[in-house]
């Protein structure tokens, strides 16, 4: 069997399961037909963090060792947050596990590979239509031509990623909310949220964030649990506190499922009309091409809710 690449790691999603050690899984395809599986049985995909070496052979580890450092400190965070501690020795490595799960999974990942497609594509427009190279055949158009990209692209751009995500990550304050109530936090394959809270909820964007304005980050840590991010005030320390707030909750696993790329997982049923309702967007990027003034045009990528487009699978000949 091949080997399984998990982008949600277990021990994450082990904090979500029921009294039978299993999650209820929604697919956004297919969110009327929910099932209960097992934390190691989902959130993967077969050698998705592999890298074919130039003498062709694949190195399958690499990143799941470097994951597997990070993740091995993650049930230690979980438990002192959950006695309320403001400050222990793992701490500053919440800060880089939410870096990674923002990056790690395909809701990051088919960003950076569709980005890049469609950067190829108008490129050879460009080279069309300034006499570059000769047009496709009249049976053909540009439209007609399928890009797909070289995953190893979107495994370097985590790199990029991880480090302006932390440098946005360090400049929060986090508080964790308990949750007092009967309403139990979701989450999904896509669990790290922000966006300008100056939005109403329907204006919201996946991470479309003012340079200088407000931020919110919004991270499930349990059905009980949430870490909060924000810019003001200042503080150090994590803080605690409880909520009882229904409306709060429902905000919050609206917006889970909103960010939610292809699943979203419950701890008990429940909430099948909540997650159909917003299976049909996820974060994707969206490209406009803006005139630059000189004649030419400038592509412009902003993360928008909408369908998610087919990507063209990467095959080696």
């Amino acid at each position: 069997m091949a080997k399984r690449h998990h982008y949600v790691p277990v021990t994450y999603l082990k904090g979500f399961t029921h009294n039978d050690g299993k999650l209820l899984v929604y697919r956004k395809d297919e969110p009327d037909k929910p099932f209960r599986q097992q934390p190691k049985a989902t959130g993967f995909e077969r050698y998705y963090y592999s890298q074919i070496a130039e003498d062709g052979t694949r190195d399958d580890d690499r990143f799941e060792q470097l994951f597997s450092e990070v993740e091995s400190r993650y049930p230690n965070i979980v438990a002192a947050l959950e006695r309320r501690e403001a400050t222990f020795p793992d701490a500053p490595h919440l800060i880089t596990f939410v870096s990674l799960m923002r990056v790690r999974g395909p809701g990051f990942r088919d960003m950076v590979e569709l980005e890049r497609a469609n950067t190829v594509k108008t490129t050879l427009q460009a080279m069309v239509e300034t006499g570059k190279i000769d047009p496709p055949p009249c049976e053909l158009s540009l439209d007609d031509i399928v890009v797909s990209i070289d995953p190893h692209q979107s495994l370097l751009a985590m790199a990029t990623a991880l480090s302006a995500i932390g440098e946005l990550l360090q400049g929060l304050h986090f508080d964790v909310l308990h949750n007092a109530t009967a309403m139990p936090f979701l989450t999904s394959d896509n669990p790290v949220i922000y966006f300008d809270p100056n939005k109403t909820e329907l204006q919201i964007q996946p991470y479309n964030l003012n340079a200088e304005g407000r931020i919110e980050l919004l991270f499930p840590i349990s059905p009980n649990m949430l870490l909060r991010g924000r810019r003001k005030p200042v503080r150090a320390n994590i803080g605690h506190r409880n909520i009882s707030d229904l409306k709060f909750i429902n905000r919050t696993n609206r917006l889970i499922c909103r960010f939610g790329y292809k699943t979203v997982f419950a701890s008990r049923p429940g909430f099948d009309h909540l997650i159909s309702s917003n299976a049909a967007h996820s974060p994707v990027p969206r490209f406009d091409e803006i005139p630059d003034g000189n004649g030419g045009v400038i592509n412009f990528v902003q993360m928008i809710f909408g369908p998610r487009p087919d990507k063209a699978k990467w095959v080696i000949r």
